[in-house]
């Protein structure tokens, strides 16, 4: 309705310019891109998961900001940042250093966390009861205790860092195609820009921005709101968007899960991954319309009561359309697939992560993990001469192969490859997979 309203506001406008044509070939639909605004809170919850749990912890928070040791890392972080945004002037490598943690900042910060643990019931109380056997925070499964602990607080700074070296210093990320910085690292105006963001760091984001007294906050704060805020500054909150699903986009789909009769069918769910446009300014490229094509057949068929509609916002860069959610779009206005058989998977941005992310809804959203999806694959018997040849190849030989979903993936072939992995990797929220943008191993 609201889509129409601005229609016909838009049509009356034009026709009034004398643009009568032109109003009455453009759908406004095509112009709503599929990207939100997204909260400095949220980001960090998607991206820093265990930073964020220690910061939610009022308990753990007073005893962490009020051990002494501790308590002067902090200190001595906010005098540092002052002084270099003060003294560095436009030399942005300078700025970045004094808000990373340097290696042997990490270490004494380690070695404290394990003291602390030792003589500290409430430390050992959230690890136990936070860390340890969830699988977000479980990378290594063999790690417990204060060795889950300081594996988790390395590994986010490390991360931290590996953003701030991106977005700030300029550095190329794994994916510089898609996960570069949007500005030039060199130029006047990106050095001013940081110099603001630093001035206003000590400003925690709430409903009512307020200062929080420096003695109040965590070792780890200054810089991780400088990553969240660079990460803001160049429309790389992508993580962030369309969370939750649980409550959103999906919470048809999920409803259908708990009543589906899975013996049924023979597969739990068809995914398709995207296919992004390279073109700015189309929503959704004709390869993955073919992709969508072929699902609705599968679908259709009764082959699997579910569609995963699984990529994000990737090609071209800095596009303001998501995959997933224009493949759901798609299957819905022009095949009438419900919203309650559509699963929307909005934060993969290569093949490994379509996978990784879809076992993890798999097993989130109680989807029986006995049977195997049934997953679109191409396959090549010659190597086509250009780009253009082989996009047309990729459609005319699709096919959908089935993937096994047990302790390990058996052998998936994307094509003419061998592609395994271990299952378990799929269900952890690893940070350090490439971006989204370039945290080196990340959650999407």
């Amino acid at each position: 309705m609201i889509r129409q309203n601005i229609s016909a506001a838009l049509a009356i406008v034009m026709m009034a310019s004398g643009w009568t044509v032109w109003a009455a070939t453009v759908d406004v639909r095509e112009l709503q891109p599929s990207s939100t605004y997204v909260r400095e809170s949220i980001l960090a919850e998607r991206d820093f998961p265990f930073l964020t749990a220690l910061l939610e912890n009022p308990e753990l928070r007073s005893v962490l900001a009020s051990e002494p040791g501790l308590a002067r890392i902090t200190s001595d972080r906010w005098e540092a940042i002052s002084k270099a945004n003060r003294d560095c002037g436009e030399k942005l490598s300078c700025k970045c250093s004094a808000v990373q943690f340097a290696p042997t900042e990490i270490a004494t910060v380690s070695t404290n966390l394990r003291q602390n643990f030792e003589r500290d019931e409430r430390l050992r109380q959230f690890v136990q009861k936070r860390l340890n056997g969830d699988a977000e925070f479980s990378l290594h499964t063999s790690l417990t205790g204060v060795d889950l602990l300081v594996e988790n607080w390395e590994r986010s700074i490390t991360a931290l860092n590996q953003i701030i070296a991106t977005y700030c210093g300029g550095a190329t990320p794994r994916y510089g195609e898609i996960d570069s910085m949007t500005y030039q690292a060199s130029s006047h105006t990106y050095a001013s820009l940081v110099r603001i963001i630093l001035d206003g760091l000590p400003i925690e984001e709430s409903p009512s921005p307020h200062l929080r007294n420096r003695a109040e906050t965590l070792f780890f704060e200054p810089e991780l709101r400088f990553g969240l805020r660079l990460l803001q500054a160049n429309s790389r909150d992508e993580a962030g968007r369309l969370w939750p699903l649980d409550s959103g986009e999906n919470i048809a789909a999920i409803n259908h899960i708990r009543m589906t009769n899975w013996s049924k069918y023979p597969y739990s769910v068809i995914l398709v991954p995207g296919a992004g446009s390279e073109i700015p300014g189309v929503s959704l490229s004709p390869w993955g319309k073919e992709r969508l094509r072929l699902a609705e057949e599968a679908y259709r068929s009764g082959l699997a009561p579910l569609i995963m509609v699984s990529g994000g916002f990737v090609h071209p860069s800095q596009t303001p359309f998501c995959e997933a959610l224009e493949m759901k779009r798609y299957l819905m206005e022009v095949y009438g697939i419900p919203t309650a058989d559509i699963l929307l998977e909005p934060y993969a941005r290569h093949t490994t992560t379509n996978l990784r992310n879809a076992a993890r809804q798999i097993f989130g959203y109680g989807i029986p993990d006995a049977k195997s999806m049934l997953h679109r694959a191409v396959t090549s018997r010659a190597r086509p001469s250009t780009n253009e040849t082989k996009r047309n190849w990729d459609i005319n030989l699709s096919r959908w192969e089935s993937v096994s979903r047990r302790a390990n993936w058996k052998r998936f072939h994307p094509g003419n490859r061998c592609f395994a992995t271990r299952l378990i990797h799929s269900i952890l929220r690893d940070r350090i997979e490439p971006p989204q943008p370039s945290t080196g191993e990340r959650l999407h």
